[in-house]
Parts: structure tokens; C-alpha cells; sequence
């Protein structure tokens, strides 16, 4: 990769990164779209993807707790089982002919999802969430992110 490609990525990136985080997401979804696009290995796009989601993702995550808008026992439940169960799927091997088609479903799903009715996604009422669905929904979510590298992707199908 040429040196004018990589300042372009790096350019796309900080410009996702900024926007994704006034919204309180890492932005791991734009980044591998922008590696995508740019045919950047797989290999190299999850663990990339990743160290640039949690530092973006802890600099939004430490505004909001700031601003106190974070519901610590609802960050607690989903982090006790998401939290290992990314670190497990990081260490799962997806072939690339898997790998590219679940990232790119992955990916279009939250794309529709924003688009579909965004004004009743916007102005839904939010409800408490029990432990019974926030436990095994977060090692769900977590796998996924741990295989794929897309955390906030599945925030948004929600």
C-alpha cells in the first residue's frame, strides 16, 4: 500500500471516528467499510477495526459517563458476558470466504435498520431491561463482535 492510500484511510477514519463518537459509538462498522473498499486483508481489517473501536468507543463511553448518561447496572450486565465472549470469538480464525460475506451482512443490516423508520427509532420510548435478556443477549452480541470486529453494528439492528 502506497503512502497516498494509507494518509487516504487514515483521513476516512479520524472523519468516521468523529462522527461516530458524538453518538456514543467506536465506529468499527466505518472502519471496515473503509478497509473494505480499500481491499485491506482481512486479517488486518478485525484486529485494526478493534484497537480503534475501543479507543474511540472508551473516549464516548467516558463523555457519557461525564454527562451521566450511562446506566451503570445496564453497562455491567451486558459487559459480564459480552465482554468475554468478544475476547472469545477475537480468538476464533473466520475464513476469509466467511469472513467477508458476514461482515458485509452484518453491515448492510445495521444500514437499513437506521433507515428504516429512524424517526420512531429516534424518539422510542426506552424501557429498563432484565438480567435474563441482557446476560445472554450480550454474549451473543459479543461472539458476534469478537468474530466480525463490529461492535456497535449490532447496537444498531436492536
Amino acid at each position: 500500500m502506497d503512502a497516498t492510500t494509507a494518509a487516504l484511510i487514515a483521513l476516512l477514519m479520524f472523519f468516521a471516528a468523529a462522527l461516530y463518537s458524538t453518538v456514543g459509538h467506536g465506529g468499527a462498522s466505518a472502519y471496515l467499510a473503509i478497509m473494505a473498499l480499500f481491499g485491506v486483508a482481512p486479517e488486518t481489517m478485525r484486529p485494526t477495526a478493534l484497537a480503534l473501536n475501543l479507543v474511540v468507543a472508551a473516549f464516548a463511553s467516558w463523555r457519557y459517563w461525564r454527562a451521566g448518561k450511562t446506566d451503570t447496572r445496564l453497562l455491567l450486565l451486558f459487559a459480564a458476558t459480552a465482554v468475554p465472549a468478544a475476547f472469545i470469538g477475537g480468538g476464533i480464525k473466520v475464513p476469509d470466504e466467511i469472513y467477508r460475506p458476514m461482515v458485509g451482512a452484518i453491515l448492510w443490516i445495521a444500514a437499513i435498520r437506521l433507515f428504516w423508520q429512524p424517526r420512531q427509532l429516534a424518539h422510542r420510548e426506552v424501557s429498563p431491561v432484565s438480567a435474563g435478556v441482557a446476560l445472554p443477549l450480550g454474549a451473543v452480541l459479543g461472539l458476534l463482535a469478537g468474530l466480525t470486529g463490529t461492535g456497535e453494528a449490532f447496537s444498531l439492528v436492536l
